[in-house]
């Protein structure tokens, strides 16, 4: 019998949907916004797969699935830091608060930014981010601050087909 996948996402800018789709392609799962699906629709699968960006210290919608248990549950992430470099242990904890429903897996892949279709928020949020950075030296810029400092206002694509290998390769292990 072949086990069931579903990749779920939810995405504000395209990036987070564009990784759900090469990943659901990959694999041969249904592929499911977040607000499509519900909690009885996940117990059909064997393996659910979520993808979020990271927004104020955790993964976008991930309440969704941190309280539904299920057979097999991979995480993954994008945000516009590069995941070689960046700590993900504050947003883990925030995102998964119940040690009793946790992730099998996740991984973390690099978004982008669409300066010019940002909502209002968050086109401000950034204004003000932007403003807090500018007068300060890049040796004292965390690396979330120096990106905004240089992509500011600007539309960046750090999108990457290849590095959801990794992923796709687990979860073909967890098959066998």
């Amino acid at each position: 019998m072949k086990a069931k996948i579903a990749v779920i996402y939810k995405s504000t800018y395209g990036h987070t949907k564009k990784y759900a789709a090469w990943i659901s392609e990959a694999l041969g799962a249904d592929l499911f916004k977040k607000a499509a699906a519900d909690s009885e629709m996940l117990k059909q699968y064997d393996i659910i797969i979520y993808g979020g960006s990271l927004y104020a210290s955790k993964i976008n919608g991930i309440e969704f699935v941190a309280k539904n248990q299920s057979k097999c549950l991979v995480v993954f992430t994008v945000g516009l830091t590069d995941p070689q470099t960046t700590d993900f242990a504050d947003i883990m904890t925030n995102s998964f608060s119940d040690p009793n429903i946790q992730p099998n897996k996740v991984f973390h892949f690099r978004g982008g930014l669409q300066s010019d279709k940002l909502g209002f928020i968050h086109r401000n949020l950034l204004k003000l981010l932007r403003v807090a950075v500018a007068k300060k030296p890049d040796s004292e810029l965390s690396e979330i601050e120096k990106i905004i400092k240089h992509v500011y206002g600007k539309n960046v694509d750090y999108t990457d087909k290849e590095t959801i290998q990794p992923l796709i390769n687990y979860v073909k292990e967890e098959l066998t």
